[in-house]
C-alpha cells in the first residue's frame, strides 16, 4: 500500500494545453498504461506553484519550470480512501482593549445626502464647509454626480486655531466659456421617494447626490449651492438647511452583560451669518427613519442611497434591512438664547444595540421647508406638531396677537433632502474613490487616500507620481508641489491582515500653470479579488467619449464580469463604456476550478471530482491531445457533498486525457 504520493516533473509540453487561454483549462488528467495518473496543470505551474494534499507525509514541491507541466503518481488507494485538494486558512485575531470611557463619539461615519435646489436659478456646482477639520481628516466623498471629483482645500488662517476644509464640487468651463455641467431648477415638486433619480446621469431634473465622511471630531458643517454671479465666477447661492447626523459609540459592559450601542443624534442647521439675528433661528421639520435590524454587510458612502421603489434589488441606504419611521415630524429649531440651542436644537435617537459587536447603523432624515407661522418678534416657529395629512398643523395657539386655529395653517412646504449616514465601528481599512487634481507648480492640498480602520495596515504603491509629489505610506496621505503636468497612473494596495486586502487603480491630473484643465471625468478599473487579474482602459475621458477597457486574467482565475457600484454592467472581459460621469468598474474574476482523481472503487476503475458550484465549466476528454480530439464526455455526472464526480471504470483505454473548460 502506498501512504503518499510524490509530485514530479514531466518533461513533455503538449502545445494543445498550454496554448489553450488561460480561462479555458484548470487540469488536464490522463492515464498512463504503466498504471500512473498523469495530472497536468499548466495553469499553476506557469508561476512556479502548485497545491497537492495527502496523507501521511509532506509532498514535494516542483520549482519553476519551463515545460510548464508537472507529473502526478498517483498510489493504488485503499478501497474507501480519497485524496482531495484542500486549502486551509489562517485567521489572525486582534484582542483590543475597550475603551475606558462609557462613550465615544463615533467619527468614522459617512454621510450622504440628495438636496433639491431651492435657488431658483440654475446651479453649477455645491460647496460643504466643515469647521475644525484639515483636509487629511476627509475620508470618502461621493464623485458620481454632474460635477465630478471635488476640489479640496482647507483655511489655516482665517480663524487661527480653527481650520476649516472645504470641499467644492464645481463645473468646470467649457472652451467657449460656458459652464460645462449644472443642476436645474425644479419644474415640480420634488418627492423623497425621487432621490434615487439624482445619481442617474441621464436625469437632471433639479437635485444633486453629495456626500463626505471624515475621520475626526468636527465643528460646524455649512452647505451652499454655488451659482454664477454674472461675471463666470461661482458664488454662494444660499444656504442649504441639512443637518449632519452624529454617532455616539457605547461600548459593552461585559460584566453587566449590555451589549456595545451606537445612538444617532442630529442638530438644527448652523445659521448663516448674512441672516438678521433674532432669538430663534431657522425653522426646519426632519422625518427620522431606522432600519428594524442590521446586520454586518459592508456600507459603501455610495451605497447610501434613496431606495428605488421601482427596483427591488437597488443597493440602498438601508443595506437590505427593513426601515421604519421612528420620528414622524420633529421640528429642528435653535434658541440662540442657550447655550445648548435649547429642546427643539437637537434631536436624538434611542440607542441601538450591537449584539454581535460589528453590526453597521445606518440612518435617513427627510428635511422638509416650514412655512407655519412665526413670533414676529422672536422668530419662534409657533406650529410644533403636524396634522394626519402631513401639512397642516394642529390645535389652537395665539400667535402675535391672535388666536389661529393651526389645523386650517399650512406648516409643511417643500421636499428639501435627505440625510443618510452609516456607522460602521469596526470598519476595515479602505481606499478612497478618486484623486484631485492638481496644478503644475501648486502646492497640493494634502489628501488622505488611505482611510484607516479598526486595524494597523499596510500600503504600497506602484507606478509612478509627478516629480514634487510623494506618498506617505505610513499616513496613506499624498501631498507635494507637482512639477510637471500630466496624467499620472499609480496603484495602491492597503492590507490590515485581517480584511481582505483592498486595490485601487488611480488617475492624477495635472493641470499646465498656462491652460485651464478642460471638462473631464474619471474611469477608474480595479480588479476583485487583487492580484487575481489586470485591467486596461481607465483614466480621464472628455465627457460623452467612449472608454474601451479590457480585463485579463492571471494563471488560475476567469473573469466574471465587470460591475458599476454592484451592478453587472458587462459578462464580457472587453467593453466599451459611455462615460458620462465619474466610473469605477471592478474586474471580478474566480479561481478556476480544480480537475482530481479521487480514490478507485477498487479494481473497477477511478473517479474524477470537481467542484459543482462551476456551472460554466465543463469536462471534456480526448484520447491523443490533438487540438481536434477534444470532445464533450458523455459519461454520467452524479453531483455529492459539493462536487460532481465521474466514474472511469478499467479497463481504460492505454491513455486518455480530460479537463475542464469554460463555456463561452
Amino acid at each position: 500500500m502506498f501512504h503518499g504520493y510524490k509530485l514530479g516533473h514531466d518533461h513533455l509540453t503538449p502545445p494543445s494545453i498550454v496554448d489553450q487561454p488561460h480561462d479555458a483549462i484548470r487540469a488536464c488528467v490522463f492515464l498512463n498504461p504503466n498504471g500512473t495518473h498523469t495530472h497536468q496543470s499548466p495553469l499553476s505551474l506557469s508561476r512556479g506553484r502548485a497545491s497537492v494534499a495527502r496523507h501521511g507525509s509532506s509532498p514535494e514541491f516542483p520549482s519553476a519550470n519551463s515545460q510548464n507541466t508537472m507529473q502526478l503518481h498517483l498510489p493504488r488507494f485503499a478501497p474507501g480512501t480519497a485524496c482531495r485538494a484542500l486549502a486551509g486558512l489562517a485567521l489572525g485575531l486582534a484582542l483590543l482593549p475597550l475603551p475606558t470611557l462609557r462613550a465615544s463619539i463615533a467619527y468614522g461615519s459617512i454621510n450622504n445626502f440628495d438636496t433639491v435646489n431651492d435657488t431658483g436659478i440654475p446651479c453649477h456646482g455645491f460647496e460643504i464647509e466643515i469647521e475644525d477639520c484639515r483636509s487629511t481628516d476627509i475620508s470618502y466623498t461621493f464623485d458620481y454626480n454632474h460635477y465630478g471629483t471635488p476640489v479640496i482645500r482647507e483655511d489655516l488662517v482665517t480663524t487661527p486655531g480653527h481650520p476649516r476644509t472645504i470641499i467644492r464640487w464645481e463645473s468646470k468651463k467649457n472652451a467657449n466659456g460656458t459652464w460645462a455641467a449644472h443642476t436645474a431648477v425644479p419644474t415640480a415638486p420634488i418627492a423623497p421617494t425621487d432621490g434615487h433619480a439624482f445619481t442617474n446621469p441621464s436625469v437632471n431634473f433639479g437635485g444633486e447626490h453629495f456626500g463626505v465622511g471624515y475621520t475626526t471630531p468636527v465643528g460646524a458643517i455649512r452647505y451652499n449651492w454655488l451659482v454664477d454671479d454674472g461675471a463666470g465666477n461661482l458664488v454662494h447661492g444660499g444656504a442649504v438647511q441639512v443637518s449632519t447626523p452624529v454617532f455616539t459609540y457605547f461600548p459593552p459592559v461585559v460584566a453587566l452583560a449590555v451589549p456595545a450601542q451606537v445612538q444617532a443624534a442630529i442638530e438644527a442647521p448652523p445659521e448663516p451669518p448674512e441672516l438678521p439675528v433674532l432669538e430663534f433661528g431657522r425653522a426646519l421639520w426632519v422625518k427620522e427613519i431606522r432600519t428594524e435590524s442590521h446586520n454586518s454587510m459592508p456600507v459603501k458612502l455610495r451605497d447610501l442611497m434613496t431606495d428605488d421603489p421601482d427596483d427591488p434589488d437597488d443597493k440602498n441606504w438601508t443595506n437590505g434591512e427593513p426601515d421604519e419611521v421612528e420620528t414622524e415630524w420633529f421640528l429642528l429649531q435653535r434658541d440662540l438664547t442657550k447655550p445648548d440651542g435649547g429642546r427643539q436644537a437637537r434631536l436624538e435617537a434611542a440607542p441601538e444595540n450591537l449584539q454581535a459587536g460589528d453590526e453597521i447603523v445606518t440612518r435617513r432624515y427627510e428635511f422638509f421647508a416650514y412655512i407655519g407661522p412665526i413670533d414676529e418678534e422672536t422668530g419662534e416657529a409657533m406650529a410644533s406638531s403636524v396634522g394626519p395629512d402631513g401639512i397642516h398643523g394642529v390645535g389652537l395657539k395665539a400667535i402675535n396677537g391672535v388666536e389661529v386655529d393651526l389645523a386650517n395653517v399650512s406648516v409643511v412646504g417643500g421636499y428639501k433632502g435627505a440625510q443618510m449616514a452609516a456607522v460602521d465601528v469596526d470598519e476595515g481599512v479602505g481606499l478612497i474613490d478618486h484623486v484631485n487634481e492638481g496644478a503644475e507648480n501648486e502646492a497640493y492640498t494634502p489628501r488622505r487616500l488611505v482611510v484607516p480602520g479598526a486595524l494597523p495596515y499596510e500600503v504600497t504603491q506602484t507606478g509612478a507620481l509627478p516629480s514634487g509629489m510623494a506618498l506617505d505610506t505610513d499616513t496613506g496621505v499624498l501631498s507635494g508641489t507637482p512639477a510637471e503636468a500630466g496624467s499620472f497612473d499609480f496603484t495602491l494596495t492597503a492590507n490590515d491582515g485581517l480584511n481582505p486586502p483592498v486595490q485601487k487603480n488611480y488617475t492624477l491630473l495635472v493641470a499646465s500653470a498656462a491652460i485651464p484643465p478642460p471638462p473631464s471625468y474619471l474611469l477608474d478599473l480595479a480588479t476583485e479579488p487583487p492580484g487575481a487579474g489586470t485591467v486596461t482602459g481607465g483614466g480621464a475621458y472628455a465627457a460623452g467619449a467612449s472608454a474601451d477597457i479590457n480585463a485579463s486574467a492571471n494563471a488560475g482565475y476567469y473573469f466574471v464580469n465587470w460591475t458599476d457600484n454592484g451592478t453587472v454592467v458587462a459578462q464580457t472581459a472587453t467593453h466599451t463604456l459611455n462615460i458620462d460621469v465619474n466610473h469605477s468598474l471592478v474586474a471580478h474574476f474566480a479561481p478556476l476550478p480544480r480537475l482530481m482523481l479521487t480514490s478507485a472503487s477498487g479494481p473497477a476503475g477511478l473517479v474524477l471530482e470537481w467542484p459543482a458550484d462551476q456551472p460554466a465549466f465543463l469536462l471534456q476528454e480526448s484520447a491523443s491531445l490533438a487540438p481536434e480530439s477534444w470532445s464533450l464526455s458523455i459519461r454520467p455526472v452524479t453531483s455529492n457533498a459539493g462536487f460532481n464526480h465521474v466514474f472511469i471504470p478499467h479497463p481504460t483505454p492505454p491513455r486518455l486525457f480530460f479537463r475542464l473548460i469554460k463555456q463561452p
